[in-house]
């Protein structure tokens, strides 16, 4: 057995009879596990919109109501399919990996957060010296032209719903999960995968090009890789969750008090 694949709650080394027919097979398991979760967000969201409207009246489109709901529903969704994951898969809570950061979580926490924001700054460069133009967010223009109110909400729950939902599921869960069947290094790279496709809903919107949803989709793809990388070697999720969502509010802050301008907004907060 090999050690190095054996993380310290019990899980098991790669199965070495896996063929590329149950990998492949295992991976859309989980790409499909990845678009049901925004199926599911995408259900909450619309029942707490009405539910909004019945109790409150009409709601300013990107106004405060909006805004909450839509973490809300996140929030929601990204725990409802881990929980069912969980009792499905015969596990328990004690698959997920949450622990107070230790002196080396911390470290990791730090120099994630370095390489990503160095990461981000690579591809941006390289997407320039090729010529490419990446996709807009659908909420791109909604996050430019909100209120300071609005905004404040908006980098709170980054912090605090959509680094830790998102980290929760495809990297404590779906990672994790995939371990078994391919080991780390792999599983890494495949929960990139389907972290990077389940955003094309959200960069595809607004009439974009073909080529510039796959180039977002690829950058996100190669910050995913870091985050993957810092849970694998930490095996505590609470790292990568405050390095995702630090890197969504910076990114965020940076996109609001631009006003969109640079030409790279489109990348700035890629989660």
């Amino acid at each position: 057995m090999d050690e190095s694949y054996v993380d310290r709650r019990g899980g098991s080394p790669p199965r070495d009879d896996a063929s590329p027919v149950d990998i492949f097979k295992t991976f859309v398991r989980f790409l499909l596990l990845g678009f049901g979760s925004l199926a599911l967000l995408f259900v909450i969201q619309l029942v707490l919109y009405v539910a909004t409207i019945a109790v409150l009246g009409p709601v300013p489109e990107g106004g405060l109501e909006v805004q909450l709901i839509s973490f809300l529903s996140l929030g929601l969704g990204t725990l409802a399919v881990a929980t069912a994951y969980l009792q499905n898969s015969g596990r328990d809570w004690s698959f997920i990996d949450v622990e107070l950061p230790s002196l080396r979580d911390v470290a990791w926490t730090l120099g994630g957060f370095v390489i990503l924001i160095l990461g981000f700054l690579a591809v941006v460069s390289l997407f320039d010296l090729l010529g490419l133009s990446p996709a807009e967010h659908s909420s791109t223009d909604s996050i430019i032209n909100a209120t300071p109110q609005v905004i404040l909400l908006v980098l709170v729950a980054q912090l605090l719903v959509v680094g830790p939902g998102e980290e929760l599921l495809y990297r404590n869960v779906i990672q994790k999960s995939l371990y078994d069947s391919v080991g780390k290094p792999r599983a890494v790279v495949l929960a990139s995968v389907i972290f990077s496709l389940v955003h094309i809903p959200a960069y595809s919107a607004g009439g974009a090009s073909l080529g510039g949803v796959a180039t977002t989709l690829a950058a996100i793809f190669v910050l995913s890789l870091v985050l993957g990388g810092v849970y694998a070697r930490t095996e505590n999720v609470v790292v990568p969750a405050v390095i995702h969502g630090s890197y969504n509010v910076l990114s965020f802050y940076s996109t609001y008090a631009g006003g969109g301008s640079g030409g790279t907004e489109a990348l700035a907060w890629l989660f």
